[in-house]
């Protein structure tokens, strides 16, 4: 149970280019540095046994849970996610076996041609298959040798680290061998023409997977986590939390931002290397909170509250076009799948147990889409007692890169809240 007067000094929850290497091991767009969440659990909520993240991403709070001794568990709907949250909680004991399994998976790569590969969404036929080979041979070596070649990969929770770090090795390599093919939007990619498609040598692919697989070597600093107090780590919906009521005591997270970027596509690299064809990437888009493609998700406007129901019906009297239509259904959906998140997130915490939640404001044209306002409403909707609010402002954001978004903005910088709910 929190002070009802005590007021924290959150550090700036967002990761920059000074913040320490664990932070930067792989960047996810919805994300917070470690420092705030060692602060958050050593300060706000030092006496949890038990500690939540239904945004997990790319598993920061579940790294500092482990690195605290605490059980944790992890939810993320995108498989990429969890793959490379489970990767990061592989200790540095590992690190001198990296090169060795590094050169095996490069020998015993032989370039398999899938029908309808998902690699070739940007890549020449040869050069997929070179990317294939690399994926099949760590999938024979470190998850399954009688099962190399098959659908999308299902079992992302059940991988080892050791096959985790690999697949995120991958994951960068393809990313960053895609890039020639990508625009001035880093969430969005755009499938080549197929005079266009990327044409990488052998030896090339080759060896970018052997450099960041060393690389991501070095950054395995940890010890070896304590097995009782491991954390578990799986595909799930922050909306359908499979926990019991009142089984846990912190929630540290980021939910995805109201912006309408699309999360699925923005890691449409690293789906393709777990084999995700456009039918598995339309569902997973579908799935996701946030998500720019309609759903039908609703509520009514007494179980959003008044913050949601003024900002809405400001966006549906707008005269700009697609006010009333797409952009009102958009910004209910999401809020509504808050409303849904926070109500489940309610349901497994314990009574008075904090619930720290990362979010940033925006802009539909002039309107001010105050989310964090919005979310602290929803949630005293939602069975929480009380709310506070931390405020930062950063410099620079994903919507912030579109110039017709800028103008709306008086200032150049964001605000990105901490909300802390009990």
């Amino acid at each position: 149970m929190l002070n009802a007067s005590q007021r924290f000094c959150f550090p700036n929850p967002k990761v920059t280019s000074t913040t320490k290497n664990a932070d930067n091991w792989y960047r996810y767009y919805a994300g917070y540095s470690s420092e705030f969440v060692t602060y958050a659990l050593g300060t706000v909520a030092p006496h949890a046994k038990t500690v939540l993240d239904p945004w997990n991403g790319t598993g920061t709070t579940t790294v500092v849970a482990a690195g605290r001794r605490l059980r944790s568990f992890g939810f993320d709907v995108n498989p990429v996610a969890v793959v490379i949250a489970r990767a990061r909680l592989l200790g540095s004991s590992v690190r001198g076996s990296v090169r060795a399994l590094t050169l095996d998976i490069v020998g015993h790569a032989t370039p398999v041609r899938l029908r309808d590969d998902p690699l070739l969404f940007w890549f020449s036929p040869d050069s997929a298959a070179q990317l294939r080979a690399i994926e099949l041979s760590i999938h024979r070596l470190l998850v399954d040798s009688a099962d190399s070649v098959g659908g999308p990969l299902r079992s992302a929770e059940n991988l080892s680290g050791l096959a985790a770090f690999f697949y995120t090795a991958l994951f960068r390599t393809v990313r960053a061998l895609a890039i020639p093919a990508g625009g001035t939007n880093p969430t969005w990619w755009k499938r080549p023409s197929a005079d266009n498609k990327l044409k990488v040598p052998k030896r090339v692919i080759r060896d970018t997977f052997t450099a960041i697989a060393l690389d991501l070597g070095e950054g395995l600093h940890r010890q070896a986590f304590d097995l009782s107090t491991s954390a578990a780590l799986a595909v799930g919906d922050s909306r359908r939390l499979p926990l019991p009521d009142n089984s846990i005591g912190a929630v540290v997270t980021s939910p995805p931002y109201c912006t309408r970027m699309d999360y699925a596509i923005a890691t449409r690299p690293e789906l393709a290397i777990l084999r995700y064809g456009d039918g598995e990437l339309t569902a997973l888009r579908t799935s996701m909170v946030g998500t720019p493609t309609m759903t039908g998700e609703d509520a009514a406007d007494d179980a959003l509250g008044p913050e949601a129901s003024a900002f809405l019906a400001a966006v549906t009297r707008h005269s700009s076009q697609a006010s009333a239509g797409y952009y009102r259904k958009f910004y209910r959906q999401y809020y509504a799948a808050m409303k849904s998140s926070l109500t489940e997130i309610r349901r497994v915490t314990i009574p008075g147990a904090p619930v720290m939640l990362v979010v940033q404001d925006g802009y539909y044209k002039e309107l001010h889409n105050d989310v964090p306002a919005i979310v602290a409403d929803i949630a005293l909707h939602s069975g929480f007692s009380s709310s506070e609010r931390y405020d930062f402002r950063i410099p620079r954001t994903i919507a912030g890169m579109n110039s017709n978004a800028r103008k709306y903005r008086q200032e150049s910088s964001a605000v990105e809240s901490v909300v802390l709910l009990q």
